[in-house]
């Protein structure tokens, strides 16, 4: 039986060991963990997929702070490298769907844009799995983005962006960041599209509804009441030094103009989604 990466397998124990013993001990977890429990497999989860930059942070803490158990953002391993191999040439399912289930067996709530293509494995790994997609304006997940102090060498260097996930590396580094995010969120919207169709639990999240404390759908869908219904947002850390970029209505019009143009149509599909 193939078991997948063993090296990535490896990094979801936090007492990993080297060498042959632990490379043992993950075998051994992992047919337990794939094969042995099904009925932790059935249980319900919830996976909230999103383009980051988008309110993952917020939603996490806001239910941990009203004391939902096992959630998680980005949890370890973050899985970032595979999710983008999966959605730029494709690798072989089965193997994901392995990995999935040994790294994610005990995950309530997971918010992590690195499962962006990887709704489908989800789905098959844990059949009680449901999905949220967490979505933002895109004129926000932007400016969030592009005020990184480092974001020129964010863009060049991070493996989210590579290949055909932010369009040419000849485009402006704004038109980037815009094709990153339709390009995601189309991903993500296309492939729950699917899987709501065939009868899974799947909810569109506005974050602008979400920070404003309308969070009964999200309470009903869950299963969790949610009495703190707002939360101070999160840290989002440094921003360079001449502050956040500038808000939409005072970008030039070249750059409303490529929001507009790459990621607008997106954007109107998740809002009636969510509606």
């Amino acid at each position: 039986m193939a078991f997948g990466n063993l090296d990535l397998l490896a990094k979801a124990d936090a007492d990993a060991i080297q060498g042959l013993r632990g490379r043992i001990r993950t075998l051994r977890r992992l047919m337990k963990r794939s094969i042995l429990d099904s009925d932790l497999r059935k249980q319900k989860r919830f996976f909230c997929q999103n383009s980051g930059a988008c309110g993952s942070h917020y939603i996490v803490d806001l239910l941990v702070e009203n004391s939902v158990q096992r959630v998680f953002h980005e949890k370890d391993p973050d899985l970032n490298e595979i999710g983008v191999k999966h959605y730029e040439s494709g690798l072989s399912q089965s193997s994901l769907i392995r990995t999935l289930r040994y790294t994610r067996h005990n995950v309530f709530f997971e918010a992590n844009n690195r499962l962006f293509s990887l709704s489908t494995e989800l789905a098959a790994a844990f059949p009680g799995a449901a999905f949220i997609h967490l979505f933002r304006h895109p004129a926000d997940a932007v400016r969030s983005a592009m005020s990184k102090p480092n974001v020129e060498e964010y863009l060049r260097s991070h493996t989210r962006f590579a290949g055909k996930i932010a369009g040419s590396p000849q485009q402006r580094t704004l038109e980037r960041f815009c094709h990153y995010w339709a390009n995601v969120n189309r991903r993500i919207l296309d492939d729950l599209k699917l899987l709501d169709e065939s009868g899974k639990d799947v909810m569109w999240l506005n974050f602008a509804d979400l920070g404003s404390g309308n969070i009964s759908r999200l309470e009903s869908f869950i299963g969790h009441e949610l009495t703190m219904r707002q939360r101070s947002p999160s840290h989002v850390g440094a921003v360079r030094k001449e502050g956040k970029f500038e808000s939409f209505e005072n970008w030039s019009d070249q750059d409303q103009k490529s929001l507009n143009e790459i990621c607008l149509s997106v954007y109107q599909q998740l809002l009636q989604r969510s509606r």
